[in-house]
């Protein structure tokens, strides 16, 4: 019978879903605070581009 999955990959992967999840949630927060605004700052703080810190913002981004 084949392997379901490796156990210590699907344990990174779930760390990477949470970890991701809650980066999203950040950015959302942050965006409400700045009322929309601030595209650059938080991208710079993320590493990802202004414009899709953008689509982020404008629900175009869904996790």
């Amino acid at each position: 019978m084949a392997e379901k999955e490796i156990p210590h990959l699907r344990a990174l992967r779930d760390d990477f879903d949470r970890a991701r999840e809650a980066l999203m949630k950040g950015i959302r927060d942050e965006l409400n605070e700045r009322d929309g605004k601030g595209l650059n700052v938080i991208a710079r703080s993320v590493d990802w581009t202004p414009q899709y810190i953008g689509k982020i913002r404008d629900g175009k981004v869904t996790e």
